[in-house]
């Protein structure tokens, strides 16, 4: 016997989450034993300046908004349509990507090109004596397949091949993302899930060092309110290299042309005399608008950080006739 679309999301759903363990977040716990351990590090980055402007959720993003982030988002587009990201990140890191999606014969595919420059270092030897300067820096090319299993089911896939240079030493690794997005028979709610970064280094920079990919399990909803031009978004993740994260974000709608948005981030917090670490739950928020112009789409975030340092974001979309 089949069973109904519906059903099955629901099994699988339930899956995804029951497979992980939520920590407990009541007190003071062990730190993640592979807390800094993973490699190409910048694959945690969210690169789309409107979906980091709303709390980075990007559980159940679906269509433009979430291509080439959640793998289900391109399934069922129908307009062809091309984004170019940039990202101003910590300590003069450059990031930035390009992608285009369209359809072909029944299915929608994207393709998607990535890059990170973290610029010009200064190479000493062991006597701290300068010895010149170097350069480091990845790129990544993505591809994504997406099909509509029904009207309230959608599911996607994106294979990528990574590769990382710092001075003379070379990493490369094959990841695939896996994503569903299901349309409940609820008004203006989205539910999501999706697993990034399934995959292996397969060259490392020392052979004598097994690298290990920043893999995650996101499971995210979305309602649009029903008398309201709000949407609202809540994302739970799962990492590999540290502790549960939770995001919560929101996004007023004007005229279907301007977009304001607002969301707020989970951090762990690590107390190293103690070797703890506890859940800061409004680890730092997150700020941004969108302007939506006949084909056009330019989003802008900023994410403000007292720990680090405040990182800006721009993403342009384009439909093509």
């Amino acid at each position: 016997m089949t069973r109904p679309a519906s059903t099955m999301a629901t099994i699988v759903l339930a899956a995804l989450i029951g497979s992980v363990a939520i920590p407990d977040t009541s007190g003071a716990r062990s730190i993640n034993d592979t807390l800094g351990k993973t490699t190409f590090s910048w694959l945690k980055t969210m690169p789309d300046a409107g979906l980091s402007a709303s709390g980075e959720c990007m559980g159940a993003r679906d269509g433009t908004a979430g291509l080439f982030v959640h793998p289900a988002a391109v399934a069922g587009l129908v307009q062809q349509t091309a984004k170019l990201s940039y990202v101003a990140h910590y300590l003069d890191t450059q990031y930035g990507s390009v992608g285009y999606a369209g359809r072909f014969r029944d299915q929608t595919i994207g393709f998607k090109i990535m890059y990170v420059n973290y610029g010009e270092f200064v190479g000493t030897d062991r006597q701290g004596q300068r010895t010149g300067t170097f350069t480091a820096g990845d790129m990544g090319f993505s591809v994504n397949v997406g099909r509509e299993l029904r009207t309230d089911l959608k599911i996607g896939a994106t294979a990528s091949f990574l590769t990382s240079k710092l001075e003379d030493f070379t990493a490369h690794a094959a990841a695939v993302d896996l994503g569903l997005l299901y349309y409940p028979d609820f008004e203006g709610l989205v539910i999501g899930a999706a697993i990034q970064n399934l995959g292996t280094v397969t060259k490392s920079y020392s052979a004598n060092y097994k690298e290990v990919l920043p893999l995650r399990l996101t499971v995210g909803a979305k309602k649009k309110l029903a008398h309201a031009p709000i949407t609202l978004f809540g994302d739970v993740v799962f990492p590999n290299d540290n502790d549960a994260l939770y995001a919560f974000g929101l996004e007023l709608n004007i005229r279907d042309m301007l977009y304001l948005r607002a969301g707020t981030r989970s951090r762990t917090r690590i107390n190293t005399e103690i070797h703890k670490a506890e859940t800061d739950f409004s680890g730092y928020t997150t700020f941004g608008m969108g302007l939506s112009v006949k084909r056009y789409r330019f989003d802008y975030a900023f994410t403000p950080d007292d720990m680090i340092e405040s990182t800006h974001k721009i993403t342009l979309g384009i439909d093509i006739p």
